[in-house]
């Protein structure tokens, strides 16, 4: 993709200013992830338009990142993974905006997100590029309050088909990845299908679409059969 914007003349400076709180009135993860949106061409466009551009998002995002190493400043990983939220967020935002909730820090075993149901809550667990061991035992550990996993994930090793199913047994319904790391999966883990007979693993360019499918507007109702 041909990147819309180039990188603004002071972003590698304020960004330096933020990480040594010279600069306070915005967090690393704020502005890293506004230049992000600057460079896509979404800046100002609704939640809904950028995330019909997610694959420009995550180009743009590649390109900041480079940008911001060959300057020698390093990313913390709390911050990769706060940036990672913040594309979940765009869907969350496109489709549900006033059905859902970010997760305080004392909740943060179960997920990052909770989206408000009755009788029970669906939980969106957000990891960036490696699942291990976190993602696996986030959320409930029961399919009455099920978890949804999504991440920027890249090994493909991690999704082997027995290693699929355990996320099923943990109560996950639906994880999603990028399309990348999907296309290079076995066919026995693709076709692991979770408790309403449909594939547990999906690609991230369709979780807005299916979040909205299962969430319709005016209840608290979660139609999971659309899972």
């Amino acid at each position: 993709m041909p990147i819309v914007n180039p990188i603004r003349p002071n972003f590698i400076g304020d960004l330096t200013n933020i990480k040594a709180k010279i600069k306070t009135d915005v967090t690393q993860t704020q502005y890293i992830f506004d230049e992000i949106i600057y460079v896509a061409g979404l800046f100002g466009h609704s939640p809904s338009v950028q995330y019909q551009h997610l694959i420009d998002i995550l180009d743009s995002r590649d390109h900041v990142y480079d940008v911001i190493k060959r300057a020698g400043i390093k990313i913390d990983v709390k911050v990769t993974g706060a940036l990672t939220e913040c594309i979940c967020q765009i869907a969350l935002d496109a489709t549900i905006p006033n059905r859902y909730s970010t997760l305080p820090n004392k909740w943060k075993w179960l997920g990052d997100f909770a989206i408000i149901a009755s009788p029970f809550n669906l939980y969106v667990s957000v990891k960036s590029y490696k699942a291990k061991e976190r993602l696996l035992v986030s959320g409930t550990g029961q399919f009455t309050a099920p978890v949804i996993g999504y991440g920027l994930f890249d090994k493909p090793g991690e999704w082997s088909e027995s290693r699929t199913k355990q996320y099923k047994q943990r109560g996950f319904i639906a994880i999603y990845m990028p399309r990348a790391l999907y296309d290079r999966l076995s066919a026995s883990s693709k076709t692991v299908k979770n408790i309403y007979e449909r594939p547990l693993l999906r690609i991230i360019d369709d979780f807005a679409d299916d979040i909205s499918a299962a969430c319709p507007a005016g209840t608290y109702e979660i139609d999971y059969d659309s899972f």
